[in-house]
């Protein structure tokens, strides 16, 4: 999901593709590993909201051609990069992982500038962008300029502090796109949506949910407090309180009541209720089935 896409983007995107189309910039993504965070995973396979930092980036400038260097915070970047590029493309962005906020937008905007300034070389908060054939001519960058532009895109993931703030930062970023989009988030500050979900306009989401992974919530679905959703599709004017639903259906207007676990490619059909308490497991539901409450329903 493109979180932020507005009228500005668009316009940019059209502008840079007037003068010189984004396939004629090879990006170099740095993977930036930094054993000082102290955690046995790679920096750049950390989960944020539903992607790793890598995955980030590469949406980031989707529409250019990208290249990956293995890369340890702090060594020099410079030969990896002058071996990694295309040296076909005319221009070179150099892209660093631990800066998982950056956006697609703001690279539009950095490459507007550098070609209206007509650079060789643009030193950003946190990256670079390079003329290709200036890039394979270097061996050294001597105080080359600086540009800054969305600063809150540039903030680097250095430590476990820094990435509890980026986390904030990206989940509020999602939450600002839905509800610019028509839905409604009683508490904002206790909800959490993956960036691969889709929510339908005049949804309702109470406090204490998680929408994870692939989950569909169509529109006028009330989800009552206290839910976990995850890779599953909910369809319009459907109501689930308190409950966990993984990996499968909940059709048009069914009512899912507390405590209840539904898994296993599930499906609730439309219109059907399930009482509290309930574990359907791999089963189907229909309007008009009498479940009984604190009852295990299994599939065949």
């Amino acid at each position: 999901m493109e979180i932020i896409e507005d009228i500005s983007t668009k316009q940019l995107m059209e502008t840079f593709r007037k003068k010189e189309s984004t396939n004629s910039v090879c990006t170099v993504i740095l993977k930036v590993d930094n054993p000082k965070l102290g955690i046995s995973k790679k920096m750049f396979d950390i989960d944020l909201c539903g992607k790793t930092f890598l995955e980030w980036a590469q949406n980031s400038v989707f529409d250019t051609t990208i290249r990956y260097v293995d890369y340890t915070f702090g060594e020099d970047f410079l030969p990896a990069v002058k071996r990694a590029t295309d040296s076909n493309s005319k221009y070179t962005f150099v892209l660093f992982t631990d800066t998982p906020l950056f956006q697609h937008k703001t690279f539009l905007q950095i490459m507007e500038y550098f070609q209206m300034k007509g650079l060789s070389v643009l030193k950003l908060t946190r990256g670079y962008v390079f003329e290709t054939k200036y890039l394979m001519q270097i061996d050294s960058l001597l105080n080359p300029q600086t540009q800054y532009f969305e600063e809150e895109d540039f903030i680097t993931c250095y430590s476990l502090k820094q990435y509890s703030m980026i986390s904030d930062i990206m989940k509020n970023r999602i939450l600002t796109y839905f509800m610019k989009n028509g839905v409604i988030f009683e508490d904002p500050s206790s909800t959490f949506v993956d960036a691969d979900v889709q929510i339908g306009k005049d949804t309702v989401v109470a406090p204490f949910n998680q929408l994870k992974g692939k989950t569909v919530v169509e529109g006028g679905v009330y989800l009552g407090s206290n839910n976990i959703i995850i890779d599953s599709v909910v369809c319009e004017g459907a109501k689930i309180t308190k409950s966990c639903v993984s990996n499968s259906m909940v059709g048009k207007n069914a009512t899912i009541n507390e405590f209840t676990k539904i898994s296993n490619n599930s499906r609730i059909c439309d219109g059907a209720t399930v009482p509290a308490g309930c574990t359907v497991n791999g089963a189907v539901v229909c309007a008009g089935d009498e479940l009984k409450s604190f009852v295990s329903y299994e599939g065949k």
